[in-house]
């Protein structure tokens, strides 16, 4: 049971503003941003921050939906919304399996594989050693590191927030209208 309730647009015209705003972001609003619209604003400006790191980076969709499973592998609500769109982007279940258990896939390029490497060390919080800072910086620019990080720490707070507010897993039609917009047209 969610910590607190979803908020609909009814609710207020501030949450109605706000919802308004992530759902042409997003396509849809979730659950976890239902939950959020208890702050209005601090829903808006979450969402606007996503939209920037889901769709306005130079990493391509497939390493922004690695960098996102990476760092939600074992939060369920993380995963329900964004594996399937890994899946669509060509992932097998052994790569899933993988992916989840904390290891690096079979068959990614050696670019891919730093940054999966690089995001399971970041987002454990304990630091990098020097092989892997010199191992991503030969595959991605600086602005690109800069990037993978944020996406990684804003999907590590919406792992805390989705363990905090307890937000309820949408049913499977709900995450494939989510992913179909995702996938559809360019987003930035």
């Amino acid at each position: 049971m969610s910590t607190l309730p979803p908020v609909g647009p009814q609710s207020s015209a501030e949450a109605l503003a706000a919802f308004k705003s992530i759902e042409a972001s997003r396509g849809y609003v979730s659950n976890l941003m239902r939950c959020l619209l208890h702050s209005p604003d601090g829903a808006r400006a979450h969402g606007a921050y996503g939209h920037y790191l889901r769709f306005g980076t130079a990493l391509t969709e497939l390493q922004r939906e690695l960098v996102i499973c990476a760092t939600v592998r074992e939060v369920a609500y993380g995963w329900a919304h964004h594996g399937g769109l890994l899946r669509r982007l060509g992932y097998g279940d052994a790569q899933m399996d993988a992916l989840k258990s904390g290891r690096v896939p079979d068959g990614l390029g050696d670019g891919d594989q730093a940054l999966v490497a690089y995001i399971f060390a970041f987002a454990a919080c304990r630091g990098l050693d020097e092989a892997l800072v010199a191992r991503i910086r030969r595959h991605f620019s600086d602005g690109q590191i800069v990037d993978a990080s944020l996406l990684s720490a804003y999907y590590l707070a919406g792992g805390a927030l989705i363990a905090a507010l307890r937000p309820a897993i949408e049913p499977p039609e709900i995450l494939a209208v989510e992913q179909a917009w995702q996938t559809a047209r360019p987003h930035r």
